[in-house]
């Protein structure tokens, strides 16, 4: 077909062109591109070869010199079906998602039956925080292709992200019938029945996370099965850590569950968490990643527990607070706080960035917080590097104590425990933070983003995980500053009671 898009076969360029094609075929991308970047060079105004050198580039991962390719191809034949849809798709794997909507937009209006082109502008919308439409685009995708398992996947993220993880379930559903051997489609459904509240059918789907080409935790243990449940009387079980700081505090109750059946049980946690968790109930062996683990009847990732406990919603372990701060950190930094604060103050406590972008808040945004009159912000940031914290703008006249910049990765969570215990109120993101405060019973307001984690299900205010905590979730999409007007009403609330007397 490409052949018969150009004249003078004898002539220097169809001998290029030729030469160009047999290059490609037998996988010489080097010499193919030779031979493409003189045939344009002989007829710059032939959109068929700047179409197959920027094939070419992209192959080459020459993604620059694709787009210059692909870009001419597109000025002279903007109405190409192919050109327009590898154009859009070079801008994706750029990471320019924004631009590649127009022109998938235009080839799903001009040929709404172009392979794969809905389901390419699915995911551009879904890249640029527009589900709604990216549903749009993914349903015609389905339509024309029922039977691709990835399309009705998108389509449940699209859902998904909607905060509608039950007809996200659907999709999901029809996604793992299609390739029952996705770990991906049963990891995803298994995110949207537990953000649901589906404990029971989501649980199960939620352990392919670990079958999953991506997942970073999976721990070798050789000869030691892997806990199905079963009697714990009398063995020893090692339950290791999985995914973030946050999840170890907030999963790490379950340890008291498998002591209560008997078991003896060993923990290997991260490094920074040991001195905190030291005194957690149910562990019998407390180790660092890195050291050495005792030997063990059987094993578990932490996050498997619910699944193996049989947790529903309704059954959610308690035994909170099972955190708890060090009495001599307490009395230090209680100083510290005196010190540094005002007599009679409402000291809240804040934590504004985490792991995920999407779950940290800009600084900014508690500038109403301070503004309020006898409350006092106190930071509990921590920067990414061991023993650095992070200082706020002074301008928003948030309080970092002196005295934190010494301490070690380690001995940083204990202290955090401790300057919690002397806060009246925590205010967090989704973060590591937010569960140290809710284990210790302390009351917390937790701001969500739109898309909360499945953990918080679809909960209104309360979250059976930590009664201490109330949880404020956007009502718009990207609306922080709706999230900390009702904070900064709440903690308003809070201190005219105080003043006034009254609980």
């Amino acid at each position: 077909m490409i052949e018969g898009t150009f004249d003078g076969a004898g002539d220097a360029f169809g001998r290029c062109f030729g030469s160009g094609l047999r290059h490609v075929e037998s996988e010489s991308l080097e010499a193919a591109a030779r031979s493409f970047r003189t045939a344009v060079a002989i007829r710059p105004e032939h959109p068929v070869t700047w179409f197959v050198l920027g094939l070419v580039q992209r192959g080459l991962g020459r993604l620059d010199g694709a787009t210059v390719a692909l870009r001419a191809a597109l000025r002279l034949r903007p109405d190409d079906a192919d050109t327009l849809f590898q154009w859009a798709s070079l801008l994706i794997e750029r990471r320019l998602p924004g631009e590649a909507v127009a022109s998938l937009l235009r080839l799903v209006a001009s040929r709404p039956g172009h392979p794969d082109a809905a389901f390419s502008l699915g995911n551009a919308l879904m890249a640029v925080d527009e589900p709604e439409r990216a549903e749009t685009a993914y349903r015609l995708a389905v339509l024309l292709e029922p039977g691709a398992a990835a399309a009705n996947n998108n389509l449940g993220a699209a859902f998904l992200s909607q905060g509608r993880p039950e007809v996200a379930a659907v999709s999901y559903r029809r996604a793992v019938r299609l390739e029952p051997g996705s770990a991906e489609h049963h990891k995803n459904l298994g995110v949207s029945l537990l953000t649901a509240g589906n404990f029971a059918e989501g649980t199960p789907e939620y352990e392919w996370r670990s079958r999953q080409a991506v997942w970073q935790w999976n721990r070798d243990c050789p000869g030691t099965p892997l806990w199905d449940g079963g009697p714990l009387d009398g063995k020893t079980i090692l339950v290791h850590f999985e995914q973030g700081l946050g999840d170890t505090v907030q999963f790490i109750r379950y340890m008291a569950v498998l002591k209560a059946m008997g078991a003896r049980t060993v923990f290997e946690c991260q490094p920074p968490l040991k001195r905190l968790l030291a005194t957690v109930p149910g562990i019998d062996a407390l180790v660092a990643h890195g050291e050495p683990v005792p030997e063990a009847d059987c094993f578990l990732p932490l996050m498997s527990l619910p699944h193996r406990c049989r947790t529903t919603a309704a059954t959610i372990p308690g035994g909170v607070p099972y955190l708890r701060a060090d009495p001599d950190r307490v009395a230090f930094w209680r100083r510290r706080i005196a010190e540094a604060g005002w007599r009679n103050e409402f000291r809240v406590g804040i934590q504004w960035r985490a792991a995920g972008a999407d779950r940290s808040i800009p600084l900014e945004r508690f500038a109403r917080l301070s503004h309020l009159s006898g409350v006092r912000l106190y930071s509990l940031q921590k920067a990414d590097g061991p023993g650095q914290w992070e200082r706020p703008d002074d301008r928003l006249g948030i309080v970092s104590l002196p005295g934190r910049d010494g301490s070690g990765e380690d001995e940083g969570f204990v202290d955090t425990a401790a300057i919690i215990e002397g806060m009246d109120l925590i205010v967090a993101c989704d973060s590591v933070v937010g569960h140290i405060a809710g284990a210790m019973g302390r009351p917390v307001f937790l701001a969500l983003p739109w898309l909360g984690d499945w953990r918080w299900m679809r909960l209104p205010d309360r979250t059976p995980w930590y009664p201490a905590t109330r949880l404020f979730r956007m009502t718009r999409r990207n609306d922080w500053d709706g999230v900390m007007a009702r904070i900064a009403a709440e903690i308003a609330a809070r201190v005219a009671r105080r003043a006034a007397g009254t609980p």
